[in-house]
């Protein structure tokens, strides 16, 4: 028969230390490794499902095919607010990429489509590497206009001359004089694979690489 010491040893290792290890553990994961999260999206079925709950891992640079973890700003009426999203890297910085009759392309070779039905969009663009001086035309400016504007807003723009501000008449204008602009971030393109169920690069733009918390890696 245990003695009342032994039996209170054990219920402290149960109750309080078991805890308040498991408690350290999942901390120290979350702040130099693994980020935890719930999966609250049906976009990346089978591979992620709704309401399971998922690790990214930090710190790594994602590759294509990889699915991140990323954060978008959301706006409801005049308040905008940081929500997580996910999305499978399909470019990188640096990488051209173009959808042309339901088939993408990354510099200039068809790449493998996680996708479970085909879109009718069609673009093709490049992505900005860091201190990269791109061209940008009315087209392109759908997918880099949110990412410039947030470069202004950082203070990251060092030329003063490349100041667009918010007006579209300012930066319609501004192209036409110099339609070359210099990025300080690198971006990538990620896409869903299902299009219907979350928004993606074809409605959020380019991603920037520190919007990026982690490659998803694990799920259950």
């Amino acid at each position: 028969m245990a003695s009342k010491r032994q039996s209170g040893g054990s219920q402290w290792l149960r109750y309080v230390a078991l805890p308040l290890g498991i408690l350290a553990l999942v901390v120290a994961l979350r702040l130099f490794v693994l980020l935890p999260f719930r999966v609250q999206t049906r976009a990346i079925e089978p591979k992620l499902r709704e309401g399971a709950w998922a690790f990214a891992l930090q710190g790594k640079t994602p590759r294509i095919g990889d699915i991140v973890l990323f954060e978008i700003a959301k706006v409801t009426g005049n308040k905008e607010r940081q929500m997580r999203a996910v999305a499978r890297v399909v470019a990188l910085p640096g990488d051209s990429v173009e959808l042309r009759d339901g088939v993408l392309w990354v510099n200039a070779h068809p790449q493998r489509d996680y996708r479970l039905r085909r879109t009718h969009e069609s673009y093709a663009l490049r992505l900005p590497r860091e201190g990269g001086v791109y061209p940008i035309s009315p087209l392109s400016l759908v997918a880099y206009r949110t990412a410039l504007i947030e470069e202004e807003r950082l203070g990251l723009v060092r030329d003063r001359k490349e100041h667009l501000g918010t007006n579209p008449a300012t930066w319609i204008e501004a192209l036409r004089r110099n339609p070359y602009r210099t990025f300080y971030r690198d971006y990538y393109w990620v896409l869903v694979d299902d299009p219907s169920e979350a928004p993606d690069s074809r409605h959020l733009g380019i991603i920037p690489s520190d919007a990026i918390e982690g490659i998803v890696f694990f799920s259950f």
